[in-house]
Order: C-alpha cells, then sequence, then structure tokens
C-alpha cells in the first residue's frame, strides 16, 4: 500500500469522527493539514493500565482547553465539545498500556457496552446512521469513564438497566485486577495444569529430535567406536587444523584486491612439506605395525594436504558464487577468501563443541546410569526445580529493582552459562532414557537385543518428529500466549461487553465470573477498525525480533527488532501494517491451512504488545536468556506469518537453515527461538514480541510528520524507581535517529508562577518529594534536526509520583509498599487496595494538571494559556531568533498553526 493513502485513510477517519462528537476547528493557513492530539500510553503491565485508566478518567471529566467558564448544567451531548478527552483524535499503546487503551477504545463500538438507538439532536440531524450510531456509542463510552467511584461486581445488579452506564464496566475492572488467577486457587490450579502441560509438550516435540540424534550416537558408539572423544579429535585434526592452515595458504601479490590464488611460495612449501612428511613416515615403518612416532609424520601430512584441499575447495566456491570473476567485481578477492574460510572455521569450531558435548553427555550418562542410580533419580527431580529458578530468574531479569552487588555481575555471561548447563540437564536426561533402552532396564549395556532396541528407538524417534513438524502451530499453542491473552481479553475487553451485564440473574451469575469465556469479548481486527467509530485512532505497538541481518546474516548487537504498529486504514476493511515507517499490506492468498495463519484477533495483539517475558527481547535478546526461558517455556511472544507484500528479498538464498524450516518448520523455528536466532522476512514465521522490547513510551508512531501531531500527552509508567527515565531517554535517543527529531526540556515552564508548581524537570524526579511538592509532569519540545529554532510538536509527560494532593488511603498504601508507585511489573495480581491506590494516583495527578481536582482549573488554565502563546513561533531560550517562513507566495506565515482545536 502507498504511505500517502494509509495516512489519508486516517486523516479521513479522523474527520468523520469530528464531524459525529460536533467537535468544530479553526481553519489552518496557507491550506495546511489540521494538527491532531494524541495519547501515548506506555508498557508497565497492569500497574500501567491501571494508572493510565485514572488519567483517562481525569481526563474525561476536565474541560476543554477554550471552556475556562464551563457551564454549570451540562448535558451528556454537550460533553464531547466541552471536555478535553474527546479533542484526543490518536491513542497509541504499547503493552501495559493496551489492557486499559483496548478497554477504551472498545467502548467506541457501536452497540457493544448497550444496544441504544442513536439520539438524534438538532444540532446532530446532518449526521448519517452509522455517525449518529458512533456518536450515541461515544457519548456513553465518556460517560463510563466519568463514573465515580468505581464499585464492586455483583450478580444481583442489572446493571443494563442502570442508569449510570459507567457502573458494571468500571466495577468489572477493579474486581478482575487479579486478572490471571481471578478466583484465587482454583485458578492458580489451572495456570498450573496449562504451565506443566505446555512445558511437557515442547519437551517432547524438541527431545524427539533428541533422541534420534543420540540413539545413533550410541549405536556408533556400542558397534563401532568404543571411544566417542575420537570424534571431537577427528574433528580437530582433520577440519580445524587444515582450516586454519588454509588461511595462510592464499597471498595477494601487491593487493588485497588480488584474486585469489595457490600459485605462491607457501602453499609450495606446504605442498613439499606434506611430501616429506609422507617419505619420514615410510622410513619410520617397522615390522610389527605397532602405533609409534611415525603417525604422528602421517598426521602432519594429512593436515598439509587438507589445507591445500580446503583452500582450493574455498577458492573454488567464491569463484562460482561470483557471476563475473575480475577484478571489477570486488568479490574474488582474497580479501573476501579469508573473509570466507574465517567463516567456515568458525562454523568447525561450532561443530567441535556439539561433537565434543555429545561425546562427553554418552559418558557421562553411562557413568551415572552405572554407578549411580541414586544420582540418576536425583537428575530427572531436579529439572523441575531448575524450570522454577529459572523462572522466578525471568521475572527478575525484567526488572530494574535489582541490589546494588547483583548489578555488578556480569549477567549476560551468567545466563548464556546457565542457559548451557539447562540445555545440558535436558539432553542428559535424554540421554540417560536412550542408555536405559539399550541396556533394556538392566545394568548391562550390551544386553541381547541392544542394536534392534536402539534402531527401532531412533525409528520412532524420527517418525514422531516429522508427524509433530506438520503441526507447525504448536509453536503459539505450546507457549504461554494464549492463556495471556484469553485473561487479558476477559479482563478489560469484556469490561465492555454488554452482554456480560443483561440477562437473566442465572444468566448473570455466569457470565458475570471472568473465569468464564464468551465469544464476543474479543473482537476481530476487520470489525474494530472496520466498525465506523468516534473514538480516537488506536495504534498498537508491538516488535518485530531481529537478530540475523538480512544482507549479510551478522548478529545486530543494538537494536535486534524493528517497530510493528497496526493501525488503522482507510475508513472500512482491516487494518494497515507500519513496519518500521513503511506501510504493509499482506498477501492473504494461498495460506496454510494451520491455527498458527488464523487471523490475530485485537485481544491476541494486546497479548503480544505485552509479551515482556519471552525468548525475543528486543535490545536485550541474547542467547542466554533464550536458552533460559526457552527450556523453561516462558514464552509469550508469537509466530506470525506477515506475508507482507514486496517485503521478501528476491532471491533468498537456499541454506540448509531455509530448508530445514520448510521440511521440519516446528522444530527447526523452536530451534531459532531458543537460540535468538531470528530471521525476518527471510523466513515464513516472523517472531512478535512486547513493543516494548523497542520502545516503551508509545509515542513513537505519533512522531510520524504525516499524522502532524501537534500534542502528546504520555503517561509514562515503565518501572523506574530511581527516576532515571530510561524509557523517556530511549525515546528521545530513536525520535532524533529514525525521524530526524529533536526533544528538549522546556525549561521556562518551571519557572511559570503557576505552573512551576507541577512541572519539573528530570533532575527535580530524582529527588524524594516533600509534603508541599505536587511535580508531577515534564513538558518537552519537539523540534526538527534541521530547523532547530521552531517546535513543531510538544509531548506532555505524566510520571507516577507521590504528590502532595493524594488521598489518605493512598498515602497509607505507599507508607506500607516502600516501592509505591513502581511496583515490579511481574505483580500482575492487584488486590482491591492496590489497583484503588494505582487508580486514584493517577486521577489526582491528572486532575492536577487537567484542572477538576482540588485546585480546580487554575492550573489547566494556565497550562492551555502557556502552549498557545508559545506556540506562536516563539524559539527556545538556548536558540537564536528564528525568522518567520515564507508561505508558498512567498508571505510570510506562522511556522504552524498552534491553535488548541476549537
Amino acid at each position: 500500500m502507498d504511505s500517502t493513502q494509509h495516512y489519508e485513510g486516517e486523516r479521513k477517519r479522523i474527520e468523520n469522527r469530528r464531524t459525529a462528537l460536533g467537535l468544530k476547528y479553526l481553519p489552518a493557513p496557507d491550506g495546511q493539514p489540521l494538527k491532531t492530539w494524541g495519547l501515548a500510553l506506555s508498557g508497565g503491565g497492569i500497574r500501567s493500565a491501571t494508572f493510565c485508566l485514572g488519567v483517562l478518567q481525569a481526563m474525561a471529566r476536565a474541560n476543554a482547553p477554550e471552556q475556562a467558564n464551563p457551564r454549570k448544567s451540562r448535558t451528556p451531548q454537550d460533553n464531547l465539545t466541552t471536555t478535553l478527552l474527546p479533542r484526543f483524535d490518536y491513542l497509541s499503546t504499547v503493552s501495559g498500556g493496551g489492557y486499559i487503551g483496548s478497554f477504551f477504545s472498545s467502548l467506541f463500538i457501536p452497540n457493544r457496552l448497550r444496544r441504544e438507538q442513536a439520539q438524534e439532536r438538532a444540532e446532530a440531524s446532518h449526521l448519517s446512521p452509522a455517525q449518529q450510531a458512533a456518536r450515541t456509542a461515544a457519548v456513553n463510552a465518556y460517560e463510563v469513564l466519568r463514573y465515580e467511584p468505581p464499585g464492586r461486581i455483583s450478580t444481583g445488579i442489572d446493571y443494563s438497566s442502570e442508569k449510570d452506564i459507567g457502573k458494571g464496566p468500571t466495577a468489572w475492572l477493579r474486581e478482575n485486577g487479579r486478572y490471571l488467577t481471578p478466583t484465587g486457587s482454583g485458578d492458580a490450579l489451572y495456570a498450573l495444569a496449562i504451565t506443566w502441560r505446555n512445558w511437557l509438550s515442547l519437551h517432547f516435540v524438541i527431545g524427539m529430535p533428541i533422541v534420534l540424534l543420540l540413539s545413533l550416537l550410541m549405536l556408533i558408539q556400542v558397534e563401532y567406536l568404543p571411544n566417542l572423544f575420537l570424534l571431537p579429535g577427528a574433528v580437530f585434526i582433520l577440519g580445524l587444523l587444515p582450516c586454519c592452515l588454509a588461511y595462510w595458504l592464499v597471498l595477494p601479490k601487491n593487493s588485497l584486491s588480488n584474486p585469489p590464488a595457490l600459485s605462491n611460495l607457501a602453499a609450495a612449501a606446504c605442498t613439499v612439506m606434506a611430501l616429506v612428511f609422507v617419505g619420514i613416515w615410510v622410513l619410520l615403518q617397522q615390522p610389527d605395525d605397532r602405533p609409534n612416532v611415525r603417525l604422528l609424520f602421517l598426521g602432519f601430512a594429512a593436515i598439509a594436504l587438507l589445507g591445500i584441499l580446503y583452500a582450493w575447495l574455498l577458492i573454488w566456491r567464491l569463484k562460482y558464487r561470483t557471476r563475473k570473476a575480475n577484478d571489477e567485481d570486488g568479490i574474488f578477492t582474497v580479501r573476501n577468501y579469508r573473509v570466507e574460510v574465517t567463516r567456515v572455521l568458525s562454523q568447525i569450531i561450532i561443530a567441535l563443541g556439539v561433537v565434543l558435548f555429545a561425546a562427553f553427555l554418552v559418558s557421562l550418562s553411562e557413568a551415572i546410569y552405572l554407578h549411580l542410580q541414586t544420582l540418576t533419580q536425583g537428575t530427572i527431580g531436579i529439572l523441575p526445580v531448575l524450570i522454577w529458578l529459572v523462572r522466578r530468574l525471568a521475572l527478575l531479569r525484567d526488572e530494574r529493582i535489582l541490589p546494588d552487588w547483583l548489578r555488578l555481575l556480569p549477567l549476560e555471561v551468567m545466563s548464556l552459562l546457565g542457559g548451557l548447563l539447562l540445555l545440558a540437564a535436558v539432553c542428559l536426561v535424554w540421554m540417560l532414557f536412550v542408555v536405559w533402552v539399550t541396556a533394556d532396564g538392566s545394568f548391562n549395556l550390551l544386553e541381547n537385543g541392544h542394536v534392534l532396541r536402539l534402531l527401532l528407538l531412533a525409528g520412532v524417534a524420527a517418525v514422531l518428529t516429522w508427524v509433530s513438524s506438520r503441526f507447525v502451530g504448536f509453536l503459539n499453542t505450546s507457549s504461554l500466549q494464549a492463556y495471556y491473552s484469553a485473561r487479558l481479553i476477559r479482563a478489560y475487553m469484556g469490561a465492555t461487553n454488554g452482554k456480560r451485564f443483561d440477562g437473566t440473574p442465572e444468566q448473570r451469575r455466569k457470565h458475570m465470573s471472568v473465569a468464564e469465556p464468551l465469544s464476543n469479548d474479543d473482537i476481530s481486527v476487520e470489525h474494530y477498525y472496520g466498525t465506523p467509530s468516534a473514538g480516537p485512532l488506536h495504534l498498537i505497538n508491538v516488535t518485530m525480533n531481529l537478530t540475523v541481518d538480512p544482507a549479510e546474516q551478522l548478529v545486530q548487537r543494538d537494536r535486534k527488532g524493528k517497530p510493528l504498529c497496526l493501525a488503522p486504514g482507510s475508513v472500512k476493511g482491516e487494518g494497515t501494517f507500519i513496519l518500521d515507517g513503511k506501510v504493509y499490506q499482506r498477501d492473504l492468498d494461498n495460506i496454510p491451512a494451520s491455527e498458527i495463519a488464523y487471523p490475530l484477533t485485537i485481544g491476541q495483539w494486546i497479548g503480544i504488545s505485552g509479551a515482556a517475558f519471552t525468548t525475543g527481547l528486543g535490545r536485550a535478546t541474547s542467547l542466554g536468556m533464550s536458552l533460559l526461558l526457552g527450556l523453561a517455556n516462558v514464552r509469550l511472544g508469537n509466530w506470525w506469518p506477515s506475508r507482507f507484500i514486496d517485503a521478501k528479498p528476491e532471491k533468498p538464498k537456499q541454506s540448509l537453515g531455509l530448508k530445514l524450516s520448510r521440511w521440519l518448520p516446528t522444530q527447526t523455528y523452536l530451534f531459532y527461538e531458543l537460540t535468538a536466532h531470528f530471521h525476518g522476512h527471510r523466513r515464513a514465521y516472523q517472531y512478535l514480541s512486547d513493543g516494548g522490547h523497542f520502545e516503551n513510551t508509545a509515542a513513537y508512531e505519533l512522531l510520524r510528520q504525516e499524522r502532524q501531531v501537534e500534542l502528546i500527552v504520555m503517561c509514562d509508567c515503565g518501572c523506574d524507581p530511581d527516576y532515571q527515565f530510561d524509557d523517556l531517554s530511549n525515546f528521545i535517543r530513536l525520535a532524533r535517529i529514525d525521524h530526524g527529531l529533536e526533544i528538549r526540556e522546556d525549561t521556562r515552564i518551571t519557572e511559570d508562577e503557576v505552573l512551576g508548581s507541577v512541572f519539573g524537570r528530570m533532575a527535580h524526579f530524582k529527588t524524594a518529594p516533600s509534603e508541599a511538592d505536587r511535580r508531577c509532569a515534564l513538558l518537552l519540545d519537539v523540534y526538527s534536526c534541521l530547523e532547530p529554532g521552531t517546535p513543531i510538536s510538544r509531548i506532555l509527560v505524566l510520571k507516577p509520583r507521590l504528590i502532595a494532593s493524594l488521598s489518605p488511603d493512598v498515602q497509607n498504601y505507599a507508607l506500607l509498599n516502600k516501592s509505591f508507585p513502581n511496583q515490579p511489573t511481574a505483580d500482575q495480581f492487584f488486590d482491591e487496595a492496590q489497583f484503588e491506590s494505582y487508580r486514584k494516583l493517577g486521577l489526582s495527578i491528572g486532575q492536577e494538571v487537567f484542572g477538576n481536582g482540588l485546585n480546580g482549573n487554575t492550573v489547566a488554565q494556565a497550562l492551555w494559556r502557556y502552549l498557545r502563546e508559545q506556540s506562536a513561533g516563539n524559539a527556545h531560550e538556548d536558540d537564536p531568533p528564528k525568522p518567520p517562513r515564507p508561505s508558498r507566495n512567498g508571505h510570510r506565515r506562522p511556522s504552524a498553526d498552534r491553535h488548541p482545536p476549537a
């Protein structure tokens, strides 16, 4: 899809929602596009979701910028034009922000919460039936957020007939704060059953190819090679040493750009020495032919000859890969030859490690099985304990609340060692099973029929490997993503499902249990984006993991992923995808009939956006963590066939890995996942995970110039106990690199007599707040790097912080819970006090900034006045004054339309 067409579709949606809501805007000067406003709800799990709920409630009750003296009596319809929240055209969410974002956006789907007739009004008589239905849903949506306080859910209340439409949905959110185990021990056992079923199934699928290889290896040992350590010795002598020698046998004549050839002194000397070593071997021959020192010279001769052979093969391979073997190509050169021989050497080193590991594994398993039966039982029994420890470490790894001594440890190296040890433990368990079959349950490895038993075991393992490879959907069904998404859907999108609150008392008792799924809790992408709505355009952000470069298969050591945004496109139809700034459409023809290819729903996309604990962690991805989390089945990501049009390379290299991904897709992609190999579009399936693995504030997509977002309100709710603003710093860095935008703190707002009490700088947040401290917000100015003198956008950042205006119950909760409001993201089991404390904190901070709180509208009025005055083209205090830019007709004009919508 052409990007212009997509953003035109977004603008048309915005125009339709503004028309349905009855919002009027000042005309833009010189035909420039109208500015939009956007909300960004950051990651942070249920902590972020609950805090953002309070902020949304505050914004739904706050006055719009131009309502300095609001009318005392307003009808619900008037609230659409006189309150703040309807002014926002975009809603961008990531991870935990997506929980509450899906709740908020689904409220705007007509007839979802309540099936009502569109309300006719004189000023809305020009609306179409679809716009009238959208307007009615919007009235109900904002009324839900204005309801205060959220109560407790009760099956004895018929919420569908309640006058206060927000009573049921808000009570549902409070009741289901423990969304993973909402019914207590019964749900905990249910979750435990899913966890262990998926873990056992995972190890069965990856275990069958392991058993196949180990059975063949055992067969080689008992029949042909009593000492398996001869295999790594052979790889070292016949592989590694000749390959090292081959590097030095090709020398340039006068430049590294010369074609590689063996016609040089080094190759000639190597050939002569090989012949000399052969001669010495012949001379030292003895009649009894017993092993002696002459075999050493035979080995030297073999290394020399193999070195020449390797060099010749690599030259031929390089020449074969070159279309034109001449100097103009820059490919068939000594420089490229040395690169190729080094790559082959690295592969030989990997093979040597694998063979050495296999030989050690077989030897150790035999020793354990034959002599230490008690240790055998202990080895099998300790594996679940290791898995439990890995799960606990995975939760700790995601947090920033780490002891100082732990921060000093080389965690990446430790995770790699831990992953390798866990892999060794898993392989050892399977090897003990192979040894047991070989010995027929006895303690004699050469028990009669051992060859037949090994052959049968290898055959059964091969068949089971092939059968399991046919079910590629196992990649996702064996993870925890389905369970995680299902619970999120019921807890947050179920709150807007009117079926939950309707019906007879008997039906309500069943429907009001979050443990019981209802099919219409979730929403298809096509219905979510295709239904005319007056809600903000919801942008859902995930990360497409990429650790293997599409060109050279080199590990990307920085980002290790790309931002993928699910966004509404044209007015009708399902959403479109923006991958790293480029708009794609999917090729939905000839999709394989597998569960992995089924269309993802909105609830599933929200679940993927919040997949924090998994094998692909974006920039934090490492081999050690992928091994640890994968073998422990701590997998929340999702394999997805993007099938983007024009996204595949023209002629992908037919490598062994690519062939295996077609022959044995299930095992191959599991291997990729466990070893942190994510190829992007070089493979049929891409690995998606938490959008926070790329950018955690959710504001990244709102900076695209095509959207013309003038004001961004960002809730920065990542776990930040020391207020280091890591997520915000990463966002500023990405904005500069990817968007060409410079973001700086607005320092003048802190000097304002009124606003300085609420707005601060990053440095202010690093000190503990005093009893009278009300600072909870930042204001950032966004500049173009090419035009640093004129702000083109502003970002208002709300930061969870203990402020003076908090109610006594929240202050008490903070005293009892020292980490509040930065409790661990891994805590996904909010009780009533925890839920209310975060919601009330968000509500208090939102009212502190936007008005209608304890301090009235003083700060809000000063804020909108400050933004209007500073948006008239004034330069930053540190920048030289910038003259106004000429318009297209040559006249001077302001840099942009900076006035809030009226």
